[in-house]
């Protein structure tokens, strides 16, 4: 495969980081001037001098974003059976999940949205716990009704 078909190969991946090197290395090799590219990418002419050096020395596949995430800390199997486990439940809390996780696992996160994330994903809702309004407790309704009719009276 030449330089040119590699380049478009990966042109189509539909990552923009990459769309942006590879672009910018094809219009650099075609005799674009460097501010011409700049300008119509909105890229940096350093970002070309980069990238272009980068492809002549490892070639089109050094173009490509070498990150991809984090591993997760539990296994798509752990996964899903704590999403069984939650399943179980008609309500779970975070702190719940957590302690299961935790002694089951031996995996605690950081941020409570990794344990929301896991609720969610077992078709549950996540609401924070509010203080019950005594309003909708019919019975004290009632009752300051009545205190409040006999004190108009």
């Amino acid at each position: 495969m030449n330089t040119q078909e590699s380049l478009l190969e990966l042109m189509d991946t539909g990552k923009p980081l990459e769309i942006k090197r590879a672009t910018s290395v094809r219009m650099a090799m075609q005799g674009y001037s460097r501010s011409e590219i700049a300008n119509l990418l909105g890229i940096s002419m350093q970002f070309i001098d980069k990238w272009k050096a980068v492809f002549i020395e490892e070639g089109a596949e050094s173009l490509k974003l070498n990150y991809h995430g984090s591993k997760s800390y539990l296994l798509p199997e752990q996964r899903q059976a704590i999403i069984d486990h939650i399943k179980d439940y008609d309500s779970i809390s975070v702190d719940e999940l957590r302690e299961h996780i935790k002694l089951k696992y031996g995996v605690e996160y950081k941020t409570s949205k990794s344990y929301i994330d896991i609720i969610y994903e077992a078709d549950f809702s996540y609401k924070k716990t509010q203080k019950v309004n005594p309003k909708t407790n019919d019975e004290q309704v009632d009752a300051k009704k009545k205190r409040n009719s006999k004190s108009n009276s």
